[in-house]
């Protein structure tokens, strides 16, 4: 980052925080100490501030008041990252206070290594949260169970958009299959794993030259033939990758999936929206549910993440209203059921948008393309 991270100290042994300040200082990375106190309540007015800071390393004695004082700090600043420090080893104090929404979690004495890969982690989200900000919008349609149409709405999607002009890409990092290939009926001479072999040496030539061309317009990154490789590729290179790709394209769609780890909170982090398709029913409502509370408290709630009701029927036995109330959030948008037409679609390698375009299906993710760019001010392009 070329901004120094701002970090907030809360601990109540001075003699603590003297050794974490020292720490700080000698940080490989630009750390710039705003404020230490003994308490959470003392500080609370520099929460508040116009310059909040980015980073707050709060001790925790109490696992009861540590969850209230992790609420606070995310209910004031949302998208800072909260490092936990405790004497306590237990694997449910971690869990709970992870849960809560902290960022890590690290055992006192803190280790100068731990401390200093923890910062490198927060200056990594922030380097996103800066992209997201500049050059291209990415868009990223997760789900972290397979079934639930994230590649139908990702491939649609990024079809619709480049039928509008502009320039649009679409990235296979969905854990389960390399399915783009299938649904674009692509023969890609070099897929994701050419950028997984090259470490972090990627740029923009090397990055256009193994992105396949297809005819609705889009460039098109596709999932390794290897299963799992997709699964091995480190944050560092998905943050290289989403900020090389956001320099060189007006908007980006991710087919994502998996669980939440470090890997897809880095593909959120670099989204300036996320796509969150489901099916109404019970398991899926009640995953979903898990889900969008554990983003939530990531820094990843209803501003960022958009619920879509995908194969709708407008005769179900659970309700839109039903699904509002079970997951807490509003639907943002619904996609009729056509399996007859996306099971086509899929067959001929065509996206409905070219192959169908008077489709109920092609009207809705229509709608949806218009929806996504108000939501992101992306306008005529």
């Amino acid at each position: 980052m070329s901004n120094p991270l701002s970090v907030l100290l809360v601990n109540s042994d001075s003699s603590s925080r003297t050794t974490i300040a020292a720490l700080l200082a000698r940080c490989r990375h630009t750390v710039e100490l705003s404020a230490t106190a003994v308490s959470l309540k003392e500080v609370v007015k520099h929460l508040e501030s116009d310059t909040p800071p980015q980073v707050v390393i709060l001790e925790v004695q109490s696992i009861s008041q540590g969850v209230r004082d992790v609420s606070t700090i995310l209910t004031i600043i949302p998208h800072s990252m909260i490092i936990v420090t405790s004497v306590e080893k237990q694997p449910d104090w971690i869990l709970t206070l992870i849960r809560a929404g902290a960022g890590e979690y690290l055992t006192t004495p803190i280790n100068s290594e731990e401390l200093e890969d923890a910062l490198e982690r927060a200056a990594r989200m922030f380097e996103q949260k800066q992209g997201t900000e500049t050059g291209g919008k990415v868009i990223t349609v997760y789900n972290p169970s397979g079934g639930m149409g994230t590649t139908t709405i990702s491939v649609n999607l990024a079809a619709t958009l480049a039928a509008k002009g502009g320039t649009t890409s679409l990235v296979d990092l969905n854990p389960f299959s390399s399915d783009l290939v299938a649904f674009l009926d692509l023969n890609p001479a070099y897929t994701l794993s050419s950028i997984q072999e090259t470490g972090e040496r990627v740029d923009t030539s090397f990055l256009m030259s193994v992105m396949t061309p297809h005819s609705s317009g889009v460039k098109v990154l596709c999932g390794p033939e290897e299963i799992g490789l997709t699964a091995e590729i480190t944050p560092n290179q998905i943050l290289n990758l989403l900020t090389l790709i956001r320099s060189q394209f007006s908007v980006t769609i991710i087919d994502a999936g998996g669980s939440l780890s470090d890997r897809n909170l880095e593909i959120f982090n670099g989204s300036n929206l996320i796509i969150y398709p489901l099916l109404l029913t019970l398991p899926a409502l009640n995953n979903a549910r898990r889900y969008l509370k554990t983003m939530n408290q990531h820094g990843f709630g209803p501003n960022r993440v958009k619920v879509v009701v995908n194969r709708f029927l407008p005769k179900d036995d659970i309700r839109i209203a039903d699904a509002e109330k079970i997951l807490g959030v509003k639907i943002f948008h619904t996609i009729p059921n056509s399996y007859v037409e996306i099971k086509e679609s899929i067959y001929k390698g065509t996206p409905l948008a070219i192959g169908y375009p008077r489709s109920p299906v092609t009207k809705a993710l229509t709608e949806l393309t218009g929806h996504i760019m108000t939501e992101l001010d992306i306008g005529s392009r």
